[in-house]
């Protein structure tokens, strides 16, 4: 039996765009700390909660405790903030008509699956699968590797999209295979481009 390409999308900033919801969860988690504040790691997480409410992006540093609780509430609470990349949509469902499969894989995690599945079906995604961690033992990257690997022995061929280049740069030296069985793309908003 031939085997198929699997086209493997990251979710977050790459098939939907996740700034609105990281401000607003951001702002809320702010609002929460300040009320509680105990500890230095506190002001700390402050101080980053500012930064991110203002640009939308998580600081280098930030405190594991309060990061798990902004994705909380940017992935439940402020899930319909989230937007389609509408072009990357559009290209990986021309893609599955013409015979590919789509795997959508995110470091999100289990406990985001059902806000997940939501909202490529309401955006009329055509995946396949959506592989999510069950705990978040590994870092981002790390996770990811290990699961690419499992899907090299089922596909002869994938195409990795990906928001973050160092994930890919991490991912790339992590399997040491032959580049014409991975292909890497970086996704800037409707700008896909070929990295390895």
């Amino acid at each position: 039996m031939e085997k198929l390409t699997a086209l493997v999308s990251d979710f977050d900033d790459t098939l939907f765009f996740n700034r609105s919801a990281i401000v607003s969860a951001a702002e809320d988690l702010y609002s929460i700390i300040e009320r509680e504040k105990e500890s230095d790691e506190d002001y700390k997480a402050m101080s980053d909660l500012e930064v991110t409410a203002k640009e939308g992006r998580i600081p280098k540093g930030f405190s594991k405790k309060w990061k798990n609780q902004l994705y909380t509430f940017a992935y439940a609470k402020y899930n319909d903030k989230l937007s389609p990349n509408n072009f990357l949509i559009n290209y990986l469902n021309q893609r599955v008509t013409q015979g590919d499969k789509l795997i959508i894989l995110s470091a999100r995690g289990e406990e985001f699956r059902k806000q997940t599945e939501g909202l490529l079906n309401r955006y009329g995604v055509k995946y396949d699968e959506v592989i999510l961690p069950e705990n978040h033992r590994l870092k981002d990257e790390e996770w990811k590797l290990t699961e690419i690997e499992n899907l090299i022995k089922k596909y002869s061929h994938l195409a990795l999209f990906e928001d973050k280049f160092e994930n890919i740069q991490y991912i790339a030296n992590g399997l040491g295979i032959n580049e014409n069985a991975v292909e890497f793309y970086l996704v800037d908003n409707s700008n896909l481009t070929r990295i390895i």
